[in-house]
């Protein structure tokens, strides 16, 4: 069986969705979870782009390591290779509405949509950060849930 795939998808991939798939992957080694793979993509973005350094800031005061990350466009064949693709606003999940993968991240926790810290300060990206933390938190949860099943 091969592994499940999730894929976190926002505007210019530099800034929360990079920040979710850091989030996720560590809350999923922590939980001892493993044949779940978590990538991200942006709408907009420039394949080979860094993370933002203050989302690379707000990481590593939650304790995460941000990687060599590197940015990458959404593409048809990303969304398909993935069983789940959990957007950070209503907005994005509208442009992709062809698909049926794919989900807002309200749909999938109950909270709003996650904050766009683009031009913020590290305050910003902060009160971001912790907005990914609640929503991967609830994912993990169901994740666990539907392997218990």
């Amino acid at each position: 069986m091969r592994d499940k795939r999730i894929l976190f998808v926002c505007t210019g991939n530099t800034c929360r969705s990079p920040m979710a798939e850091i989030i996720l992957k560590n809350k999923l080694k922590f939980a001892g979870l493993t044949g779940i793979r978590v990538w991200s993509a942006g709408l907009s973005a420039t394949d080979g782009a860094k993370m933002s350094k203050n989302s690379q800031e707000a990481l590593k005061l939650l304790g995460y390591k941000p990687y060599g990350f590197k940015s990458r466009q959404i593409t048809v064949e990303l969304i398909k290779k993935c069983d789940l693709v959990i957007c950070m606003t209503e907005n994005h999940k509208r442009a992709l509405a062809a698909f049926d993968n794919v989900y807002a991240i309200n749909e999938l926790t109950g909270l709003p949509d996650i904050t766009d810290p683009y031009g913020g300060n590290i305050n910003v990206y902060v009160k971001t950060s912790h907005q990914i933390v609640d929503a991967c938190d609830i994912i993990l949860e169901k994740i666990l849930k539907s392997q218990g099943e």
